[in-house]
């Protein structure tokens, strides 16, 4: 009996586990999708900027712009946008990974190397590993706006502009579906008008409800000239900042859907897993109440061949 009651608790232990993974599940897609259509929402602002600056381009020299000036690469600035939770398979693991890779490919050391995490996890990761944390910044709520990420490209343009840091690389997870994510890493300093423009085309997924809205991407080559008031210098000194805020912003919305993506499946496999070992500690259970019902009658059938 003690044997049955053990097996019992075993099943109502994974019931109510299987019970939390399902509302886990169910939470994280409804925040996956919110998360998704906030990128979208965010996408025609970001656009129009994105034309701003190609018009700029056509009416004055951006290269000399400290912000814009390549020069040799020394010292990078990693900024690595990560969750403050776990449980969500190997997202993490994969934008960590990414970055090394990063670091590598530019031949990097650890020591000319600066860290800027956003969420807890990507902060850890590099601690424990002896690398320089510029700044930690708690992962923001989904509902951010691009002003709560001011702070932020003030402090990465300020080291850039130093000579603190010679690059500026962003690494975070590419959204492209529920059940893909890719980490992915891109120059944010110094601005390439290039990389910026297939950072804005990569906010619509390549699949999903709304991979569509990439056949609508509008050509920012317009040959028309404009004029532009008080001058292309003052629009470009101004554009610029909020142009880094997009790209964040962006960035974040994207590892915001992947986490919630990816903790939505691993708690759909948790769930999967559950209901299987539910099932077979019940068949156990029935085997054993058989066995015991079958040894409780050959006892008694025993008894009453004995008192004969």
């Amino acid at each position: 009996m003690s044997s049955l009651r053990a097996i019992k608790g075993k099943i109502r232990s994974v019931e109510k586990t299987h019970q939390v993974t399902k509302a886990m599940e169910a939470v994280s897609g409804v925040k996956m999708r919110k998360a998704q259509i906030a990128a979208l929402v965010a996408r025609p602002y970001a656009f129009a900027a994105f034309r701003i600056l190609s018009r700029i381009t056509r009416s004055v020299d951006i290269a000399r712009h400290p912000l814009v000036r390549v020069r040799p690469v020394h010292r990078v600035l990693l900024v690595v946008v990560t969750s403050d939770k776990g449980l969500a398979g190997g997202l993490n693991s994969g934008a960590t990974k990414c970055a090394l890779a990063a670091l590598a490919e530019r031949g990097i050391p650890r020591e000319s190397t600066g860290i800027l995490a956003i969420g807890r996890k990507g902060e850890e990761f590099f601690a424990r590993r002896g690398y320089l944390l510029e700044k930690h910044i708690q992962t923001m709520k989904d509902e951010s706006s691009i002003g709560d990420f001011a702070g932020v490209v003030s402090l990465i343009t300020k080291l850039f502009i130093d000579g603190s840091y010679d690059e500026c690389v962003l690494v975070y997870t590419n959204f492209r579906s529920t059940f893909e994510q890719e980490s992915v890493s891109r120059t944010l300093l110094p601005l390439s008008v290039e990389a910026l423009g297939e950072m804005i085309k990569g906010i619509v997924p390549e699949k999903g409800a709304f991979a569509e809205a990439n056949a609508n991407v509008e050509s920012a080559s317009i040959s028309a000239d404009y004029l532009f008031e008080p001058s292309p210098e003052a629009v470009f000194e101004t554009l610029l900042p909020r142009l880094l805020a997009i790209e964040l912003h962006h960035a974040f919305l994207e590892a915001k859907a992947s986490e919630h993506s990816a903790r939505m499946v691993a708690m759909r496999n948790a769930s999967d897993k559950a209901s299987e070992v539910t099932f077979s500690l019940t068949r156990e259970y029935n085997k054993a109440r058989q066995s015991a019902i079958t040894r409780e009658m050959s006892e008694i059938i025993g008894g009453i061949e004995a008192m004969k």
